[in-house]
């Protein structure tokens, strides 16, 4: 919930955070994304998702990036290789940095 209140613009079911009517946009992505694309390159470098919950993760991370609402259960070559090279970029472009 953490990663989606900082880039989102909704409310929480819970009142942890209010709807807004401004949305900022940020220049680069929090930190939380940033490590979480990081722990997950790992298992995604060979091009192909070690596991279920790997392919499954970098979908749910993917839309919460872009905003995207791609299926994460989806089976779908296109729909797989564009999560993948978003989260691809983010980790050339933040892999330098760090």
């Amino acid at each position: 919930m953490k990663i989606k209140a900082r880039i989102g613009s909704q409310s929480c079911p819970q009142k942890f955070w209010d709807k807004t009517n401004e949305i900022e946009v940020q220049e680069e992505l929090p930190k939380e994304i940033i490590e979480e694309v990081m722990e997950l390159w790992d298992d995604l470098k060979t091009g192909r998702a070690k596991n279920q919950t790997a392919k499954k993760k970098m979908i749910e991370l993917y839309n919460t990036i872009s905003g995207s609402n791609y299926n994460a259960r989806t089976n779908c070559g296109s729909c797989i290789a564009t999560c993948y090279d978003g989260i691809k970029k983010i980790y050339n472009v933040y892999s330098k940095t760090i």
